[in-house]
């Protein structure tokens, strides 16, 4: 395993917009905390089906109005 951080310099300039430009540090920052959001998300599932897995991680990564008041609940 390398120690460089998958999202190079280079990949952070081709995803930020000229309008907000942002630290490619803090980009890496930010991902880095989504990773381990996912592990401990992944810890914490009790879930056989691969497919019902990437629904849920779907659905707590990216939630909408609907899921998120279900969560609240």
């Amino acid at each position: 395993m390398t120690n460089q951080h998958p999202l190079t310099d280079a990949i952070c300039d081709q995803i930020q917009d000229s309008v907000h430009p942002c630290d490619p540090e803090n980009m890496r920052t930010a991902a880095d905390w989504q990773l381990e959001q996912c592990i401990d998300w992944l810890d914490d599932t009790d879930c056989d089906d691969p497919q019902e897995t990437a629904q849920r991680l779907r659905e707590a990564m990216r939630p909408t109005t609907t899921t998120q008041e279900n969560n609240n609940d």
